[in-house]
């Protein structure tokens, strides 16, 4: 079974333009990451 890391998010960025979970009525957006492809900045 694969690990993962959640990160939750206010916005992502799609194309170039970013999109903000509150314009959707959440406050942040949950991102599951695989622990071999997350890199901490």
């Amino acid at each position: 079974m694969e690990e993962y890391v959640i990160i939750y998010t206010p916005y992502i960025t799609v194309k170039g333009k970013r999109i903000y979970a509150s314009s959707y009525g959440l406050k942040a957006f949950k991102l599951c990451i695989p622990k071999d492809r997350y890199r901490v900045k």
